[in-house]
């Protein structure tokens, strides 16, 4: 018997609720941590979501504004948290919500910039602004190769599909059935149309003298067909939409000093420095 989506849904916030209370009694303070009850129910949390546990992983390793996000939307649905408990407190309301991080100037003087393309949108515009020519001469006369230029570590973000689990039935099923399923699962198909982010975040360049500092401000522009640089708004870190497709990262953005960022970058993305 098959249940309606509200039920379902019921069913789900229960199972949610109940793990919230499993936590309960192992919130002490006597590890001497004072986020640790936080930190617990957010790992609680993480059992059926992914933003909670990536929320508590970027406020412990990251000097940046960490949010929550609606995950098919991907629009923010809090203010930066200022603490584990804060984030606690959200997540506890909407467990399912994703986690990002907040474009743009960052508490410790930094920026954090990224741009928004599909895998193809990307790799056309590495191709065209990311090479450079080499000329070289050999018995078949002058050539030009190009190749890479370095662009300094920085942080992959994409959709990924649910996993396939393999099936076994003795019910027949007409043909378009079995194109319907086996379209959805198509691993040559699968995310080519999907939006993806490429992240960058440099720290501010501070004043030896104690006179302030300065850093990297960038503008939301279209660098390119498809490609968009973003100065504002979220990057999302952790979200699975309702269609079960879900975000996966190469890693956290890590903050380098603005001489470890290559200055084609720079330039392709028109930083201007401004005060931090």
């Amino acid at each position: 018997m098959s249940m309606d989506a509200s039920s379902e849904a019921a069913i789900r916030d229960a199972r949610t609720r109940a793990l919230i209370r499993l936590e309960e009694p192992q919130r002490t303070p006597h590890d001497g941590d004072p986020d640790s009850p936080a930190r617990r129910r957010l790992a609680a949390l993480a059992r059926v979501s992914p933003g909670p546990g990536t929320a508590s992983g970027l406020l412990a390793t990251s000097n940046m504004y960490v949010v929550a996000l609606d995950a098919d939307t991907l629009e923010p649905t809090s203010a930066p948290f200022p603490s584990f408990s804060a984030a606690a407190d959200h997540f506890s309301l909407r467990p399912y919500d994703g986690a990002g991080l907040q474009l743009g100037a960052q508490p410790g003087g930094g920026t954090l910039v990224a741009c928004r393309a599909t895998a193809a949108g990307w790799a056309a515009w590495l191709a065209e602004n990311g090479t450079e020519a080499h000329e070289r001469e050999d018995d078949n006369g002058r050539t030009v190769d190009r190749s890479y230029r370095d662009p300094g570590r920085h942080a992959r973000v994409h959709w990924s599909p649910p996993a396939v689990a393999a099936r076994v039935t003795a019910v027949a099923i007409g043909r378009s059935a079995l194109w319907e399923e086996g379209e959805k699962v198509r691993t040559d198909r699968a995310g080519v149309g999907e939006v993806g982010w490429v992240a960058w975040s440099i720290g501010a360049a501070w004043s030896l003298a104690g006179k302030g500092g300065l850093r990297l401000a960038f503008a939301d522009r279209l660098l390119g067909a498809g490609v968009t640089l973003l100065a504002t708004g979220i990057l999302p870190m952790a979200a699975q939409r309702a269609d079960g497709w879900f975000l996966s990262s190469t890693g956290v953005p890590v903050t380098l000093s603005p001489t470890d960022v290559p200055a084609w970058i720079i330039g392709a993305f028109a930083g201007k420095w401004v005060a931090a």
